[in-house]
């Protein structure tokens, strides 16, 4: 099954939709927040503004997954052939938002970073293979539901950049940031094992070459990412407390 002409209006409308949050809306929503956006230097209000670009596109499809999952229909584990309109349409969503992040890097060196680009570039062909093969929604949807977590590891990187290290907001999103990382990018891990059986009978290889790549060969690759930034989150999220503890209780 290709695109149909739907698929690619959501592409073109989430690529150009993410450039105009990074454009226009990001910067008057951080001006309304904080006076501190304002006496940023440039390249970090850039940051700012690329974060709440993510944070939106995060919250977006991070939340059709969640629906997805929570009323799967006949995405099921056991089902192998299935067209699931709202996990196509969150993948069409996720290659526009990849697409426009790479763009605002090529021209902003601020954002250049080697493991993010590999990330997308990853994300961009797991999506594509979602997209246009109606086959193992319940699986790909995986993919879509880590977005969750973005909101809240964007919106930390936001706070911190206002200044806002120390509040209780800050705190609070920390916690709920590892919580929702873990269970959204890391726990599902186990639940990928339950293709052994159709692997096992032959129907796994029916899928296509594509897909199969996907699954055998860029999934780990990017469970191994979330695994290594959980790694990272875990231990700055320790160093912050026992520096909160030690300042509080100590000094």
């Amino acid at each position: 099954m290709a695109f149909s002409s739907y698929h690619i209006m959501t592409i073109v409308a989430s690529f150009f939709s993410h450039l105009a949050i990074f454009k226009w809306l990001a910067p008057w929503m951080l001006r309304k927040a904080s006076p501190v956006f304002a006496t940023l230097p440039l390249d970090k209000q850039i940051v700012t503004r690329n974060r709440v670009m993510s944070a939106f596109h995060g919250a977006v499809t991070g939340g059709m997954g969640l629906y997805v999952f929570l009323y799967p229909g006949e995405a099921i584990p056991t089902q192998i052939w299935h067209d699931s309109p709202a996990f196509r349409h969150a993948t069409c969503i996720i290659m526009g938002y990849a697409q426009a992040d790479t763009l605002l890097m090529l021209f902003n060196t601020c954002l250049q970073d080697r493991l993010m680009i590999v990330h997308h570039a990853i994300a961009c062909i797991a999506a594509y293979a979602g997209s246009v093969i109606p086959a193992l929604p319940y699986y790909g949807n995986f993919w879509v539901l880590m977005e969750l977590s973005s909101p809240f590891v964007n919106l930390r990187m936001i706070l911190y950049s206002l200044g806002q290290e120390r509040s209780r907001l800050y705190l609070l999103n920390g916690i709920l940031m590892l919580v929702t990382f873990f269970t959204c990018r890391v726990m599902t891990i186990p639940l990928w094992f339950q293709l052994a059986e159709p692997m096992a009978t032959g129907e796994l290889y029916e899928i296509g070459p594509l897909l199969f790549f996907t699954i055998v060969v860029l999934t780990p690759i990017i469970y191994g990412m979330n695994i290594y930034w959980f790694g990272k989150m875990c231990s700055k999220s320790y160093q912050h407390l026992y520096h909160t503890l030690f300042s509080n209780y100590w000094l």
